[in-house]
């Protein structure tokens, strides 16, 4: 939970509740806290991001869908044949990276919302049986975790995408999970380079 002495708008970002969030916000708005413009779009964007799939179930978070699509396909396996079932799913999502507004103003601020769920996503994998092997019986090792990590963010933000041919939908992707990945691994910059080296071998 957000520290309540942090600043607006850094405790919206330290927040993962999309409840708490909504309540953050709507304070702030009322409050006259920071930019009102930059507000509306964080409204926006929250609305975009967390919606109820039924009556009185909790908030489904859509930025997280997309990344566990696009790992989804990274898992199955890139063949040429599933090319057309990927970008049918996932063209259904674009619109997630691709919100109204004056691009000036909305880029960063989805830049931020794509950090923050990228950020809650490895922070959730870090607590859960991510970083086991042999059926969750034995710990990886923190060099493996983070190994393991890096791999699936370079290949979710740019091995995925460019197989599909969507790479310039899904442009605004990698540069937030690199800056969500230092957070949660802050020693982890040369195996996530390594990652990203290694894709762009692939590329050529």
């Amino acid at each position: 939970m957000a520290h309540p002495q942090t600043s607006w708008p850094e405790r919206y970002y330290e927040e993962f509740d999309p409840e708490r969030r909504r309540r953050l916000l709507d304070e702030a708005m009322a409050a006259g806290e920071g930019d009102a413009a930059e507000n509306e779009i964080r409204r926006r964007l929250w609305e975009l991001r967390y919606v109820q799939p039924r009556k009185n179930a909790p908030l489904a978070d859509r930025y997280i869908a997309l990344w566990l699509a696009l790992d989804h396909w990274r898992k199955v396996g890139l063949a040429p044949r599933q090319v057309r079932a990927a970008r049918k799913e996932l063209e259904k999502m674009t619109g997630l990276l691709q919100p109204e507004g004056d691009a000036g103003l909305v880029q960063p601020l989805l830049h931020s919302e794509l950090m923050h769920a990228v950020r809650l996503y490895l922070t959730t994998c870090v607590q859960s049986n991510y970083g086991t092997m042999l059926m969750g019986m034995m710990r990886m090792k923190d060099e493996q975790i983070v190994g393991k990590a890096a791999k699936e963010v370079a290949e979710v933000t740019l091995t995925v995408p460019r197989w599909a041919g969507m790479d310039e939908v899904f442009a605004p992707l990698a540069p937030a999970a690199r800056e969500a990945f230092a957070l949660v691994f802050p020693a982890g910059t040369e195996a996530l380079e390594r990652a990203f080296a290694q894709y762009d071998q692939s590329a050529r």
